[in-house]
């Protein structure tokens, strides 16, 4: 590895961009924008940790596709234009030993392909190289939660600790004959990029029926009917039937509880022979390493 490779020491994403009107970026956030349904946001902890994860990404101009089921139409409604060429000329030094008319000729970079990777794909130029801490690459896909459109994202793990490259979004087209409108400063975004730790491929470790008589299956099935207990049967709010109720607020005092305000990484529970936690205390966690 050379030594001009940085190791990063925080959790930031840096965007190189070779235009100056690449992909919009922006955090993405719980609420997606105030269309998420008011009840999941206020009560359904997986729902807006998926909402909130990463990045919004919005087309880097306005324009509208059609697929015909045999090629594409579109409509430019505002430009993506060539700029790119002589910005990269003029970055380029002597001493970088290339041509840049080889890979950013006259027009720049291609800012779509039409049909080019399979007949119902468009690839759209972000204009943007992006940059990880070491071990972390960006999961790019359609954005989550979001209802659905007549194209989707092809997902893909972009490794963008080592691999400092320009990326290009790939948008399947799904309906034929319907014109899809993408708008760099209107609702929806175009795609969620997603920061994910590279680690060795996982496999299953156990997969069977809970034998209590086992201690990883009976700390789970502990911790379960505990969770239950805080959520069915400690006086919540919410009414399921005119008999039962539930607190649904079970899975945000749990977080708060389990997992360390800083590292976010939880802190394992003493748990007594009832499945009842008593005081924290830190130690190695099952599932994730120290670090």
């Amino acid at each position: 590895m050379n030594n001009s490779y940085r190791v990063m020491e925080d959790f930031t994403l840096n965007i190189w961009r070779l235009h100056p009107s690449g992909i919009r970026i922006i955090p993405a956030e719980k609420t997606l924008n105030g269309t998420a349904h008011p009840e999941g946001v206020k009560f359904c902890g997986p729902f807006t940790t998926a909402n909130k994860a990463g990045f919004w990404a919005f087309p880097p101009a306005d324009i509208d596709i059609c697929w015909t089921g045999e090629s594409f139409e579109h409509r430019i409604i505002s430009n993506y234009s060539g700029v790119d060429h002589e910005f990269v000329k003029q970055l380029v030094q002597r001493k970088d030993g290339v041509n840049p008319e080889d890979f950013c000729p006259a027009g720049g970079r291609s800012k779509y392909t039409w049909g080019a990777v399979e007949n119902n794909i468009v690839q759209i130029w972000t204009g943007c190289i992006f940059e990880t801490p070491p071990g972390w690459g960006l999961h790019i896909r359609s954005p989550i939660n979001f209802p659905p459109r007549s194209c989707y994202v092809m997902e893909g793990i972009l490794e963008t600790d080592w691999m400092q490259y320009d990326i290009w979004i790939n948008l399947v087209f799904t309906k034929q004959g319907e014109w899809i409108k993408l708008r760099r400063e209107e609702w929806p975004p175009l795609a969620q990029l997603i920061p994910v730790q590279r680690s060795p491929e996982w496999k299953i470790n156990k997969d069977q029926l809970v034998n209590r008589e086992e201690e990883d299956a009976n700390r789970a099935f502990e911790y379960w009917i505990q969770y239950n207990h805080k959520k069915y049967s400690s006086g919540g709010k919410q009414m399921l039937t005119q008999e039962r109720q539930k607190d649904s607020t079970t899975y945000h005092k749990e977080r708060q509880r389990i997992l360390d305000k800083k590292t976010l990484l939880p802190v394992q529970k003493e748990i007594t022979g009832s499945g009842c936690p008593s005081q924290p205390k830190k130690i190695k966690n099952h599932f994730i390493r120290n670090i």
